[in-house]
């Protein structure tokens, strides 16, 4: 993927972050902590449930026959189709690559992230990776089931303001170990390629669920959550993607503002940029 030559201010400014092996350390250390506040979201999502459902009152024993309804649990819900899944949110690694790759089935084959990308992503920033597992419980006699990465969301850093084409290429021999994961003080002052470890904004690259699962509100809670542990370890300024028009009103009831039409050329253009500013972001 070749760099980005527009002259667009909100493209050609670079914000990077300090950066300390230290500070990246702690990054993932905020992004563990934030985790179980996904989960919970997740468990949580669709349903209402009674935070005082457990709590104790003392009644007078001759008042019980007259107040036996104050006892009674309210019915269950009805389960969701997410409840059905038995679902959990976990971190991608290397070893969800094929995985991957079958969710990302669920794009047209020109705007799908090629297994290189997904390498190069699970490898450089797996921390900015979330998956969406179904795990069904176990059937009496039956092996235990393996769980199944349903959605994912694929993300790098970048400098810039929103995703560029040059955030979304992966830069030429990579996997050479002396190669920099951040080069921003390239000499001709362009946006480097890929993942950048000072870059102050998270470019969510894919957002995809497997075909047969969607319409069960899947997409929205695994962004939901991520917009939420992204905002809770205070790690970015902001949060962006593309998008194609008849899907801004899904990104736009979010929380992502759309900033028109992008200079990107992926997947053969024609997407609109998203962006999610966290004001108080703590970085």
């Amino acid at each position: 993927m070749s760099e980005n030559d527009s002259t667009d201010p909100s493209r050609s400014k670079l914000h990077p972050l300090p950066l300390t092996e230290q500070s990246r350390l702690a990054e993932r250390s905020k992004l563990a902590q934030a985790d179980s506040i996904v989960t919970n979201e997740l468990e949580l999502e669709g349903d209402d449930i009674d935070d005082d459902e457990d709590g104790f009152v003392e009644v007078d024993h001759d008042d019980v026959a007259d107040y036996g309804w104050y006892f009674r649990r309210p019915p269950p819900t009805k389960p969701t189709q997410l409840d059905q899944l038995h679902p959990f949110v976990q971190l991608l690694s290397l070893s969800n690559v094929n995985d991957c790759l079958a969710v990302e089935a669920a794009f047209p084959e020109h705007q799908r992230c090629t297994e290189e990308k997904i390498l190069y992503r699970l490898t450089k920033c797996p921390e900015l990776s979330l998956g969406i597992f179904s795990l069904p419980p176990r059937e009496p006699g039956q092996p235990k089931p393996q769980p199944t990465l349903v959605a994912h969301i694929l993300a790098t850093r970048t400098p810039a303001l929103c995703v560029t084409d040059a955030s979304i290429g992966i830069p030429p021999n990579w996997q050479d170990k002396t190669t920099p994961t951040s080069t921003l003080g390239a000499d001709n002052g362009s946006e480097p390629l890929g993942h950048q470890d000072q870059g102050s904004t998270i470019a969510v690259h894919s957002l995809a669920v497997l075909p047969e699962h969607q319409g069960k509100r899947l997409g929205s809670t695994l962004m939901k959550s991520y917009i939420q542990r992204i905002k809770d370890a205070a790690i970015a300024n902001r949060i962006a993607l593309l998008a194609h028009d008849h899907l801004i009103p899904f990104y736009t009831s979010l929380g992502f503002e759309n900033r028109g039409l992008s200079d990107c050329t992926f997947g053969g253009g024609g997407w609109y940029s998203m962006v999610l500013e966290f004001s108080d972001a703590g970085v």
